[in-house]
């Protein structure tokens, strides 16, 4: 049985209602079935920089490790400068290993609701997309471009919880869908 680690922010925990949530481990244990062990060591509000302080955590003997930060990163109010984040993630693909990882870019925000896009722009979101991006290009990682996705979404807000970042069933389907052929195509290799 293959090991495989959703290591990111509360994207990757199903966040809802004020707390994570088991929604996209068990919807990507699902999808991958029976031959595959999805364990989730994803934080709620974490940017690369907790996911350095994090990292220790993790299993090194794992098969496949689904990396997933980027969106908290890029905030304006609590992220990180573009320049620490190409250092955070190139720190974390050399400790894990990129033979056994996928990258997975910042998600894109419902680009409607006026309060969360307070602390986004377009031209944040393609900054860091383009650093994850090319990160993966680099170390000849498999790369999932979230914002690609969000912004070819018909009526994006029915993708979205009321806070504009976090996402409803047809959300985290859409999410799971994405990811899930990724990391089957990369645990066949």
């Amino acid at each position: 049985m293959k090991k495989i680690i959703l290591f990111g922010d509360s994207l990757f925990n199903g966040y809802r209602n004020g707390q994570d949530t088991d929604a996209i481990t068990n919807g990507l244990q699902k999808v991958l079935g029976n031959s595959v062990k999805v364990e989730n060591l994803s934080k709620s509000g974490a940017t690369t920089v907790e996911g350095l302080d994090y990292i220790k955590q993790i299993d090194p003997q794992a098969d496949l490790f689904v990396l997933e930060y980027g969106t908290n990163d890029t905030a304006a109010g609590w992220g990180i400068n573009s320049e620490r984040y190409a250092k955070n993630l190139d720190k974390m693909v050399k400790e894990i290993g990129s033979n056994r990882m996928i990258i997975v870019g910042p998600s894109y925000p419902d680009p409607n609701n006026k309060e969360i896009m307070q602390d986004y722009s377009d031209e944040s979101l393609d900054r860091y997309n383009a650093i994850a991006k090319e990160c993966a290009q680099k170390y000849h990682i498999p790369f999932i471009d979230l914002i690609k996705v969000g912004r070819k979404l018909d009526n994006i807000s029915s993708y979205y919880l009321a806070d504009g970042q976090h996402l409803t069933d047809k959300g985290n389907a859409i999410l799971i869908n994405t990811v899930a052929p990724v990391i089957k195509e990369k645990i066949e290799k």
